[in-house]
């Protein structure tokens, strides 16, 4: 389970962050997940909500936003990669959403632009 490493190093980041600003604590950490990382946002969430109880962070809520990919087309046409994840508002939780996905433009294969993303977005602190 690589979401464990990498939550430490997230919270290791979290805890240097709010000692260089004297925080008594924090109160919330948003982290962005990409959809093509290859990290399970439930596992990392619960490891983030383990390793938030013995440091300057207890307590503190977490946030888990999703980074969808962009779609891009040769033939300059572009689409959100969110809506690629929906049918009949039903979500697909599957990374090969984003392979061989066609233009409606042109019918050319589209490829994804980002959505590659592990980043801490925001640290909210109390002084």
């Amino acid at each position: 389970m690589h979401e464990y490493s990498l939550a430490c190093e997230i919270m290791d980041n979290v805890i240097s962050i709010a000692e260089e600003n004297a925080a008594k604590g924090v109160n919330s950490i948003t982290v962005g997940v990409g959809r093509l990382t290859h990290v399970n946002p439930d596992q990392i969430m619960f490891c983030l909500e383990t390793l938030r109880e013995d440091n300057v962070s207890k307590g503190a809520q977490i946030i888990i936003n999703e980074i969808y990919p962009e779609m891009q087309c040769e033939c300059g046409f572009c689409e959100d990669g969110k809506k690629l994840c929906f049918v009949d508002d039903e979500i697909i939780d599957d990374i090969r959403t984003f392979l061989d996905v066609q233009c409606p433009q042109c019918g050319q294969t589209m490829h994804a632009s980002g959505g590659h993303e592990l980043v801490i977005e925001s640290i909210d602190i109390e002084q």
